[in-house]
């Protein structure tokens, strides 16, 4: 009983499979891979594998899973590309000041409303 225990070195896996690699190594990413290349990597993996398109269904179900558990991990892209002119100009501008001035109300106050009514009735 005693040689059997020291012949295991770790503790026996559910199922007897060996563990799946993590997300990183089934997209063939490095560590410092940005967003964008896991991206890229994940969208060319799932046309390679993707079942529609003669490939393996466990294959892309690997991708898939990869890119679900390492997505949320990565930073967001930034976009350093400006906008386009065309997206500019149909964009709302923002409250901007256009006129400085004191503009008069448009309907007068109930108080002139009144004395104009009775200055009526007076006269």
């Amino acid at each position: 009983m005693r040689d059997r225990d020291t012949e295991r070195l770790t503790p026996p896996l559910s199922g007897g499979h060996s563990p799946s690699p993590g997300p990183r190594a089934v997209l063939g990413l490095p560590l410092d891979a940005t967003r964008g290349e896991a991206q890229r990597a994940f969208r060319r993996l799932a046309k390679q594998t993707h079942p529609d398109a003669g490939g393996d269904a466990a294959a892309f179900r690997a991708v898939a899973g990869a890119w679900a558990d390492l997505g949320p991990q990565l930073p967001p892209v930034l976009r350093t590309v400006p906008p386009s002119p065309h997206v500019l100009a149909y964009r709302a501008p923002a409250s901007r000041v256009l006129w400085a001035e004191r503009r008069p109300p448009v309907r007068p106050d109930f108080k002139t409303i009144l004395a104009a009514e009775m200055a009526r009735r007076a006269a």
